[in-house]
């Protein structure tokens, strides 16, 4: 088997990784495993990246077309980002019978069913392990670890960004705004955190991990996701009273009416296994029919971490050409045709906590109450607090499981009465 040759599109913090990482293992590479792998070409449009890298004989350039042009590279490693650019780049190197590598989760969650398409066509692979979950084998577990197993719940946190931010609020009492601050300036969070904070990389994840767990294509965009920008620092001590923690979940659940798939914040009782998972660590808690649940749990993002998961690909994709089974692992299922039936937003059924922000008189805790009632929904638990507004107080009321879109209706008509001082706060509790 002679030399596999590899071209990096992008040399920035997981690229550098991903060429560190390389060097380091090469030898083991080639003399334990038998796989000669030679970084050929590296594309950066900042050559100053390059100084600062063991590059090595690779040569470097900033024209992606030289790693397209160059017919001995075999695997390309996509990481450059975004899905305009990125998209044209890996479509033309499948179509130049190319094996591809990314971390791109946007990419794959909105692109998936054409890249996929074009991958069998080419009767080449794709490998995106590094889409999820950074550092830790989360696609690898579903696509070959739990094949024997149907899959029918997903409970993920999976954006760093975002635990940190609930971490840090609920450690020290401070609200969303001082904290994303304290994370930007420590690099948790990007200048512009609004993909994070308002639950689009987690939705992007989920969706991967949804069409991985179902066989088929579940579109990003087709199923609801909120972020945390609307969590208080009062949501976070009153479900502390309470007993819970507030985080940022992915949820995919088989049900029998569909698919239901969702991104927002649920409080989890404390002695939930997600409930410890703090900071910038991410976990994936998995339950299939044989093996029970299996929780998954590392860092989510990071230089080294996904750079692990970048190489662990090129590896595979290097075992497949050496034992000439390209496309291994297909992927042909991930098409438009084969898309999965997701349950509409609302129709879901669960626990509710709400926070009402009431005018501090007699009868409204009878009236709200009665309003939940006339809906059909049982109340479980209610706690008033005195308010920190002249006359106002908070209301936290915590449901028995009730079908959401009843929940929403009861909540817009009590929002119609004149003792409301504000809008009511919604959280799910996650069981």
């Amino acid at each position: 088997m002679g030399t596999i040759n590899i071209g990096l599109l992008g040399a920035g913090t997981v690229g550098g990784g991903v060429v560190k990482a390389l060097g380091k293992r090469a030898k083991y590479f080639k003399n334990e495993l038998g796989l000669d792998l030679k970084l050929t070409r590296i594309v950066d449009k900042d050559a100053d990246r390059f100084a600062a890298l063991p590059v090595d004989d690779a040569i470097c350039s900033g024209d992606a077309g030289d790693i397209l042009n160059d017919d001995s590279i075999s695997i390309v490693i996509e990481l450059a980002g975004g899905t305009g650019f990125a998209r044209t780049f890996v479509l033309d190197a499948l179509a130049r019978g190319k094996h591809v590598v990314t971390a791109n989760k946007a990419l794959i969650a909105e692109h998936g069913p054409e890249i996929f398409e074009a991958a069998v066509k080419a009767g080449v692979s794709v490998y995106f392990e590094a889409s999820v979950g950074g550092g830790m084998p989360v696609i690898k577990a579903i696509r070959e670890g739990l094949i024997g197993n149907d899959i029918f719940c997903i409970r993920t946190i999976i954006n760093g960004t975002c635990n940190y931010i609930l971490t840090r609020m609920t450690a020290e009492g401070l609200p969303f705004d001082d904290v994303l601050k304290q994370a930007q300036e420590k690099g948790y969070a990007e200048a512009d955190p609004v993909l994070d904070v308002e639950g689009g990389d987690t939705g992007h994840k989920t969706a991967i991990l949804a069409s991985l767990a179902c066989g088929g294509y579940v579109p990003y965009g087709k199923f609801p996701i909120e972020g945390i920008t609307k969590i208080a620092k009062e949501d976070i001590e009153f479900a502390a009273e309470l007993g819970y923690v507030i985080k940022l979940l992915g949820v995919i659940k088989n049900a029998t009416s569909g698919l239901d798939i969702r991104v927002h914040p649920a409080m989890l009782h404390k002695g939930h296994i997600l409930a410890s998972v703090s900071d910038v660590f991410n976990a994936v808690l998995l339950e299939g029919d044989a093996v029970g649940q299996i929780l998954i749990y590392g860092r989510g993002a990071g230089e080294m971490p996904t750079a692990s998961a970048v190489v662990s690909d090129i590896v595979d994709v290097a075992r497949n050409i050496k034992s000439d089974s390209p496309i291994r692992i297909p992927m042909d299922y991930y098409r438009r045709d084969r898309e999965i039936g997701i349950i509409p937003t609302g129709q879901g059924s669960g626990r509710y906590y709400l926070r009402f922000t009431v005018c501090d008189t007699p009868g409204v805790l009878a009236s709200i109450s009665s309003r939940l009632s006339d809906a059909g929904i049982s109340v479980a638990s209610v706690m008033q607090k005195e308010g920190a507004a002249e006359g106002s107080v908070p209301l936290i009321i915590i449901t028995h499981s009730a079908p959401e879109h009843g929940v929403r209706k009861a909540i817009m008509e009590i929002e119609k009465e004149q003792y409301i001082r504000a809008e009511t706060r919604l959280i799910r509790i996650e069981d």
